[in-house]
Order: structure tokens, then sequence, then C-alpha cells
């Protein structure tokens, strides 16, 4: 990459971090994206309800429709006196980017962008299709709804998810499952506990009959679908002198192939059914909490936290082109033996079986983590490989690689 395109992605990535984007408050960085975009020429820009941007360049007439996807927003900094740098100053260290989101996936994002406009700059006469590079919002809360959104503008053939993969084509993931127990007791004042009944204390004796009884399911390459205890609280919060008359717990469950929130949700309730005579007193319901929130544009958002797990097979047509293409490029080009994690590829791949890769700059060490960094040599690396791999999906005659008998249409693969 020449001099001038290798500052020109240095400075929009560092751009990118200076703007701080909260999930609901990415409107800023939103702004930056579009009128980027727009300044690289891309052919159209668009920012739907929810705030996703959505960067369009059209070739020539042609079939493929390739989606480039990655995150606007980041999790919490946390203390910034923990940090050895500025969480949003962008600030270049050591040949690194340091801040907040520059591996989780404002690097991705900036190397996603100068990849479209140097594919248009540079081949604009020889593609054939439609490339979209999208800024997805809420992708830490409501990956499913944005994604949704996006699939629904883009109607996309492929899509390359910018997740922090080190580089390596990531080819399928475990789903998830946000998972509510809540325990019903009676309240009592604290100084005679025996008039009620505590539900923080039955809380305790179910937690650990769980973790003895649940069995985690396993497979081969997407690992266990574990379940995780992520928070426990007790109602009333601040009366100190009343036993809780309610206990909540929320988990994390891991999904594999084929798993259904209702099948999840069963196995909870057999177990605490099971728990019910060597429990006193346990009244329980299990439920799939509904998450609501804000979108910095105003438009209200909800959703389950709820994601089906995917995975392309080995010889996936979609894998072979993509990693020859990095091959080609004289770039890394191996599939990774295992799966990625967190991505909006749930809702492309799982929900909607469009062919979806994961491949991004960084490694998911530095994702959510103090003094969060990516390597200069990295995120050059990415916009060459999002280029290569583009060029190869929209040349002329690409959609001839992908048969009626689509062999990543998932369903029919895990069937």
């Amino acid at each position: 990459m020449e001099e001038s395109r290798r500052n020109s992605l240095m400075q929009v990535c560092r751009e990118l971090v200076r703007r701080p984007s909260p999930s609901g408050q990415e409107g800023t960085v939103a702004r930056f994206v579009a009128d980027t975009m727009r300044s690289l020429g891309y052919d159209s820009v668009t920012t739907d309800l929810y705030g996703n941007v959505l960067g369009s360049i059209v070739f020539s007439p042609g079939p493929e429709r390739v989606l480039l996807t990655a995150q606007m927003d980041h999790v919490d900094a946390g203390d910034a006196a923990e940090w050895s740098q500025y969480p949003f100053g962008g600030f270049i260290e050591q040949n690194r980017i340091f801040g907040r989101g520059t591996s989780d996936q404002k690097g991705a994002l900036a190397a996603m962008i100068l990849a479209g406009a140097f594919l248009k700059a540079d081949r604009e006469k020889y593609l054939r299709g439609e490339l979209t590079v999208a800024a997805a919002v809420h992708q830490e809360t409501f990956e499913d709804v944005a994604a949704r959104a996006i699939s629904d503008f883009v109607e996309p053939t492929s899509v390359i998810v910018g997740e922090a993969s080190d580089l390596l084509l990531e080819r399928g993931q475990r789903g998830r499952a946000e998972i509510q127990i809540e325990i019903f007791g009676k309240m009592a004042h604290s100084s005679h506990p025996e008039f009620g009944l505590n539900a923080a204390e039955t809380m305790a004796s179910l937690l650990a009959f769980i973790k003895k009884e649940f069995t985690p399911p396993s497979d081969p390459f997407l690992g266990k679908g574990i379940l995780v205890l992520t928070s426990l609280y007790s109602t009333p919060l601040s009366n100190s002198g009343a036993i809780p008359e309610k206990c909540t717990a929320v988990f994390d469950r891991r999904l594999l192939g084929g798993e259904t929130l209702e099948g999840v949700i069963g196995q909870i309730e057999s177990i605490i059914e099971a728990a019910c005579p060597v429990i006193p007193g346990l009244r329980a319901a299990v439920t799939f909490p509904l998450m609501e929130s804000r979108c910095y544009t105003g438009s209200p958002i909800r959703g389950n936290h709820y994601a089906p797990a995917w995975f392309l097979p080995s010889h996936s047509p979609l894998l072979t082109v993509l990693s020859g293409a990095l091959s080609k490029a004289g770039l890394p080009s191996s599939v990774s033996s295992r799966p990625g994690f967190g991505t909006n590829g749930c809702f492309f791949a799982g929900v909607r079986d469009i062919p979806t890769v994961i491949y991004g700059p960084s490694k998911r060490e530095q994702v959510h983590g103090i003094d969060e960094y990516i390597e200069i040599e990295d995120l050059v690396t990415a916009c060459r490989g999002y280029t290569a791999m583009g060029e190869a999906l929209l040349k002329a005659g690409g959609s001839e690689k992908y048969p009626e008998e689509n062999p990543y249409h998932l369903q029919k693969e895990r069937k």
C-alpha cells in the first residue's frame, strides 16, 4: 500500500477512536463515517432509522452484493486512569494505535471503508455487482436488530464481518441466549426470618444444584455450550431490615448448532423441576427477557439476547474463493481452526443463511481490555485483505462460483 493510502487509513482509524461511541451514542462517529464515505466517492450513503450507516459502490451490472460490516459502538472504557494512553486519544506508540474500539471494531471499519474506496478507484471498470460497507449500531446490545435492518437494505449474497480474528478466516461461531431465573419468596423482618422465605438463600441452593446437574453439550468444532452466571440480585434492593422476596439470576448460555431457545429454556426448567423435592419452598420462573433502549437517532430499539450458532463447512466455496484471493495478494490466507465469537454473523448466517465469514485485524485478547490497541501493520493488512476479497467476489463471472445447490445453505448442511 502506498504511503498516502496508508496514512489515510491510519487517520480514519484514529478519527473514529477519537469519537466516543458507546451503544446508543454513536451519532458523532456515524456522521464522520457518512462524511468520509461521501468524500471518498461512494455512490450512495444512507443512514437508516436505527442509525446504521451504509455506503454502497455500484460496479457494472452483476448478481453479487457483497457486504462488509463492522460496528461503531464499543463497551465502556472503564477507569481512564488505568489506561497508559487516554482511551479516546487515538495515540500512536510502538507502531500501534491505542484507544477503546481500535480492535473492536473501529480498525476493521476504517479498513473496510478505505478498501471500498480503493476498489472503486483501481478496479471500477473490471468488477460487477455491488459492494456495501455497513457501520452498525448497538452491536454490543442488539446486534440482531441492527443486522436485520442492514440485511433487509442490502440483501447481500455474501458477508464479511470485521471482528478481530488475528487476520484468519473464521467460519462460524457459537450462538448465545440470555436466560433469566426468578426465585419467589416471602418478605419478612430480618430479625424474624422464620416468618418469611428468603429468596436469596433459595437461589443460592438452586445455583449449586444447577452447577451440579447441568451438563453442557459439546461440538467438535464449536466447543461447549456453556452456561455462565453473569448477574445476581435480590429485591427489595435497599431494605436492609427485610429478607428478600425475589432473587434474580441472569445466565449467558452459549448455543451449538441445532439448539433452539425453547429447547434451552426447557432444559433449565427440567433441572428446576428436579430441584423442587430437595429445595424447600422453591418457586421459580424461567424467562427470556425483552430488552429495550433507544438509538442515537431517537428510534426505540428492542429485542432479546438470542442468536443461533452457525458454521460454514470447511470445504465451502466461499472459503476457497476468499482464501485464494488473500493468497494471491501475498497475505495470510489460513482458515482458523477455532470458531469466532460475539459477532452479528449469527444473524446473517444463522438466521438468514447468507454465506458469511469473520475476518478482521487484531487478536480477541485485545477486545474489551484496558489499553486496547491495534497494530498498524495489522490494520494495513486487513485493508489489503478486504480489497482482495472484495475484488475476487465481484469479478466478472464471479457468480458462477456459487451454484444453485448452494453448499453453504447452513440448514441443509446441518441436516
